[in-house]
């Protein structure tokens, strides 16, 4: 059984291997169609995934630096062009790109992730988003303060569209006193897709979870009373992008 469990590992150690090559080489050719260096862009946030329903392609999203500096105390200060970018697995050719600048900047609110959302977004017949989520927090232990980003792409006729842009998906806030008395608030929303259209692509149901805590001290414990209630919104295409 010992002897299974490690070769199992073995397997997934070297497909894992595998797969952090390919991606580099991906990475490697599209650079070289955009006529960007390595060095010019944020490694730590850079990401690429397959899309499921077209296996032969990937997504990347690459943030390329447009200021990149740090003060005396050591802050890092910086604004990223957002590269993104639907390529080809096999011959790395750039299919469709769409490139914004100074889309992002971490500052005292700090660019703490990105992720690709390949969530079932099929919007008509034809067309399927995928997200782009961008998440940031905030610095402070007393006020703390996070929230992320949703935007959605499609791809017609090889062009690229941003159809949703910066849309806050999730967010949680609070003020405390560091040790225990204090209120928090955290929303989280999900997407659904109504059957309605509103020319030609389906309405988006924004559905929250919106958490309300209340947390105090009683006989040196601290307790905790929390609220809950559900919020809904919802967004129809106009024409050229959700709203």
């Amino acid at each position: 059984m010992k002897k299974k469990i490690a070769v199992l590992l073995l397997l997934l150690f070297f497909a894992n291997a595998y797969s952090q090559e390919q991606n580099e080489v991906l990475l490697t050719k599209v650079l070289a169609q955009l006529k960007l260096n390595k060095k010019d862009i944020h490694e730590p946030l850079y990401r690429s995934k397959v899309l499921p329903n077209k296996t032969a392609n990937s997504v990347l999203v690459i943030p390329k630096y447009n200021v990149n500096e740090s003060d005396e105390y050591g802050h890092d200060f910086f604004v990223l062009d957002a590269y993104i970018v639907l390529a080809d697995n096999a011959t790395g050719k750039i299919l469709s790109h769409y490139v914004e600048k100074e889309a992002w900047t971490s500052d005292a609110m700090v660019l703490s992730d990105i992720t690709i959302d390949t969530g079932l977004y099929q919007l008509n017949e034809k067309d399927r988003a995928f997200g782009i989520r961008v998440s940031y927090s905030g610095s402070s232990k007393p006020n703390p303060y996070n929230y992320s980003d949703l935007s959605l792409f499609i791809v017609q006729n090889n062009a690229m569209k941003r159809i949703l842009k910066n849309y806050q998906i999730n967010r949680s806030s609070g003020e405390w006193d560091t040790r225990c008395a204090g209120e928090f608030e955290e929303s989280t929303g999900n997407i659904d897709l109504d059957k309605n259209k509103t020319n030609g692509f389906k309405n988006l149901i924004i559905k929250s979870k919106i958490e309300h805590t209340k947390s105090f001290l009683v006989n040196d414990n601290c307790e905790e009373k929390v609220t809950t209630k559900n919020g809904i919104k919802n967004l129809k295409f106009n024409g050229k992008e959700y709203k």
